[in-house]
């Protein structure tokens, strides 16, 4: 399965809490945002589960300056909310890319781990 999510911008888990439990305005805000791509994009909810292996590229307008780490865990959330993936436990490798680009963008492929 591929999934290509154009003219959005990745969220840092900086903006994903506030204090220890509540998630701020913004990523509610995401959050709704992509899953709404998700549904335009007629992503199978499969809740793919067993183990997998994960390809994401994040392209960005400033790549320098964003540490992928923190674009990680909020999309893997979204996933897993959004039905893609059963859980994120069941990741069994992860490739995981950022480059430059003009526009904003999260390329994702999962696939079966052999």
């Amino acid at each position: 399965m591929k999934i290509i999510l154009e003219n959005i911008k990745p969220l840092s888990v900086n903006k994903v809490w506030q204090g220890r439990r509540f998630k701020t305005k913004i990523y509610q805000e995401y959050e709704r945002e992509m899953s709404m791509l998700l549904r335009e994009q007629r992503v199978p909810r499969e809740s793919l589960s067993g183990r997998l292996v994960m390809t994401i590229i994040f392209c960005l307008k400033n790549a320098e300056r964003t540490d992928f780490d923190n674009l990680l865990k909020p999309l893997l959330d979204i996933l897993v909310k959004n039905d893609i993936i059963a859980d994120d436990r069941f990741i069994w490798k992860a490739i995981i890319k950022k480059k430059k680009a003009k526009k904003d963008k999260i390329i994702i492929e999962i696939k079966k781990y052999d």
